[in-house]
């Protein structure tokens, strides 16, 4: 999703599209959530397939995250100096005043930014778990010589 198609979602006030776009990547992370809380994950498969579809989340959601911050931010400091402008010499506190109002006109969009932030943190520890767990399989394994990765000598 570009930044451009998640500018017009907002725009037009249609941010529950971008929930519905996302909705199945935050009940994946959930459920394996529910699953690493539980201790259900230790096979080799199941750890490298929650770090594929991990990757493949926080890849879907990474562009949505800082298109939402850019949006929020532009919208801020839009607010802002639109205020400003409308003041004919600015004082200390009209300046606290525009800033307070602008940072209130987009607590919307930062509750969004946070839901989504959230999900993409998740993804991202999802990744670091699964690369420790499967890492440490491996050395297991190998140390006690019932599997073997890489590859293999060719001298006598």
């Amino acid at each position: 999703m570009t930044s451009k198609q998640i500018y017009d979602l907002l725009e037009s006030g249609k941010v529950s599209e971008l929930y519905k776009i996302c909705k199945k990547s935050f009940e994946w992370i959930d459920d394996w959530a529910d699953m690493m809380i539980e201790g259900d994950i230790l096979d080799e498969n199941e750890l490298a397939f929650m770090l594929d579809k991990s990757t493949a989340i926080y890849s879907k959601l990474s562009p949505i995250v800082n298109a939402l911050e850019s949006y929020k931010e532009r919208k801020e400091y839009n607010g802002e100096a639109q205020f400003l402008r409308k003041i004919e010499k600015i004082r200390t506190q009209d300046a606290s005043q525009a800033k307070c109002e602008s940072r209130a006109s987009v607590s919307d969009i930062r509750d969004y930014l946070g839901d989504f932030k959230g999900y993409l943190d998740a993804a991202q520890q999802n990744i670091v778990s699964a690369q420790s767990r499967l890492k440490r399989l491996i050395a297991l394994g190998s140390a006690k010589g019932i599997a073997h990765y890489g590859e293999v000598s060719t001298e006598p």
